[in-house]
């Protein structure tokens, strides 16, 4: 019952790391591709396109005479734009995009889940005028005992030469003398 009980808590705790970015991952994958095929079917409202400019500097560059479907996303202040259609005109790239605001509830889901789960505290304006106590632990240097005893006897033995016996044979050696080299014979 144990071992059944520990497999039980050690899933929960798989999850809450890992399991909850897999399966939000695979929901806001599988809007993704739902929205990216309403838009490749033309479902969508022309009227709530917005029109990005972007300016475009080649050499030789001519006109599209109209517009033709491009994928994508951009982010502009938080909120979560499709690429629906392009044309480059008049030196500019012109991108058609639409509000993806399934995105936009998938990426807040996804913060407000994450806040719950790691019981952070969001940092607002209580009318009692308490701050909320924060959620990490200060480090303090009360109980620390610093040290400042300093010894360098352990230098001066390291100074003191533990061999003083050399010959002239042992350098001999060592030293290579310029002679004749020895003849080959045939």
């Amino acid at each position: 019952m144990r071992i059944i009980a520990s497999i039980f808590f050690l899933t929960i705790l798989l999850f809450n790391w890992f399991g909850y970015r897999v399966v939000m991952d695979y929901v806001q994958q599988k809007a993704d591709t739902h929205f990216e095929q309403k838009l490749d079917n033309k479902e969508y409202d022309a009227a709530a396109l917005i029109e990005v400019r972007a300016p475009v500097n080649l050499p030789y560059q001519t006109d599209w005479k109209e517009f033709e479907r491009v994928s994508g996303e951009i982010t502009i202040n938080g909120m979560h734009y499709k690429y629906v259609e392009r044309k480059l005109e008049g030196g500019e790239m012109i991108y058609k995009c639409i509000p993806d605001e399934g995105k936009a509830r998938l990426v807040n889901a996804r913060e407000n889940f994450f806040k719950l789960v790691n019981d952070l505290q969001t940092q607002q304006k209580q009318k009692s005028g308490k701050q909320p106590a924060p959620s990490y632990k200060t480090f303090s240097f009360d109980y620390c005992e610093q040290l400042s005893h300093w010894s360098l006897d352990v230098l001066d033995k390291l100074r003191q030469p533990f061999n003083h016996t050399f010959s002239a044979t042992t350098l001999s050696a060592f030293i290579l003398k310029a002679e004749q080299p020895p003849e080959v014979t045939a």
